[in-house]
């Protein structure tokens, strides 16, 4: 009877794992699709999707490994998290971290083929090399762009410029690195430049018709003349905090209008004078003009992105 016993518990347990092994097939799949797509480096919201769909199946694959009685795959499966992290935010992430990520999944490939039997061929090639990132000197770069930065001033096409903050940063990158850098990291870095850029500018386009509202509203209170006991500490406030978003965006023009209206506003309420009603609307005239100015400047970033863009080979 107990022989009878073992073998019925055998045979169970090899049901468990054929069963394991058609699951684990699945999840090593999705794991390796996620993994190929995250080294082509997609856009942050992309990234974050790969990463949680890569932790949801070693968690599944590592958990059902511990269900059906696996120990070495269930340990060679939970030890890749810790190397996930690596590649967690793609900003980081170096290529000799997915380098090492690969090298451990083979790892947790080779336990399940060890403990099932089964077969995937998803294993990347030992012999044949990937290849090479396409790169670009420094110098190179540098000269490019201020050569675009010229033309596009001769021109007078563009009411002010993102090339001075990506040359920036390419210079900051040139005294970190060895004299070339990756094509795919400048693309990176021209949207990273980019999306900060819009998103400042954003926020001023947002906020500077609200000033221009709440100074029509003053009038609107059945007043002549405006003086400084009728409530401009808020547009001061929020005039003080958009200089502050202006100079983040080199937007000198806006800089230098933003500094004139607080002096205007500073003079009402410092100096206690009287401003008459339609000279106020006339300012309110110049914050809406400006707001639309700044609409122009975002889509005119996007027009600068693209020509810095094809400066490089397309990777």
């Amino acid at each position: 009877m107990s022989s009878e016993s073992e073998q019925t518990q055998d045979d169970f347990q090899k049901e468990l794992i054929e069963l394991f092994g058609q699951e684990a097939q699945e999840w090593l799949l999705q794991i390796h699709a996620a993994l190929v797509e995250l080294e082509s480096l997609p856009d942050s919201d992309r990234h974050t999707q790969l990463i949680d769909a890569v932790v949801r199946g070693i968690t599944s694959l590592g958990g059902s490994a511990a269900t059906v009685s696996l120990p070495d795959v269930e340990r060679a499966t939970f030890a890749l998290l810790p190397f996930i992290e690596t590649i967690k935010d793609r900003t980081t992430a170096t290529k000799q971290d997915f380098n090492t990520v690969r090298e451990h999944f083979r790892i947790v490939i080779a336990s399940v083929r060890v403990a099932t039997g089964i077969t995937l061929d998803i294993e990347p090639s030992q012999e044949s090399a990937p290849a090479p990132e396409p790169v670009l000197d420094f110098l190179t770069l540098l000269n490019a762009l201020h050569r675009l930065q010229d033309e596009l001033a001769a021109q007078g096409s563009m009411s002010r410029s993102l090339i001075p903050q990506v040359l920036q940063r390419v210079e900051q990158e040139a005294r970190q690195g060895d004299g070339q850098i990756q094509v795919a990291r400048f693309q990176e870095l021209l949207v990273t430049v980019h999306h900060t850029d819009a998103q400042y500018l954003g926020s001023l386009r947002q906020e500077l018709p609200g000033i221009a509202l709440h100074l029509s509203r003053l009038r609107a209170g059945g007043q002549a003349i405006l003086s400084s006991d009728v409530g401009f500490d808020a547009p001061m406030q929020m005039v003080a905090s958009l200089q502050d978003v202006a100079k983040q965006t080199n937007a000198t023009p806006l800089v230098t209008f933003l500094t004139g209206l607080q002096n205007f506003l500073t003079l009402v309420v410092q100096r206690r004078i009287e401003i008459a009603a339609h000279r106020v609307e006339s300012v309110e005239t110049r914050i809406l003009a400006i707001a639309s100015m700044v609409e122009e400047w975002i889509a005119d970033g996007q027009k600068e992105l693209d020509l810095m863009s094809r400066l490089v080979p397309s990777t």
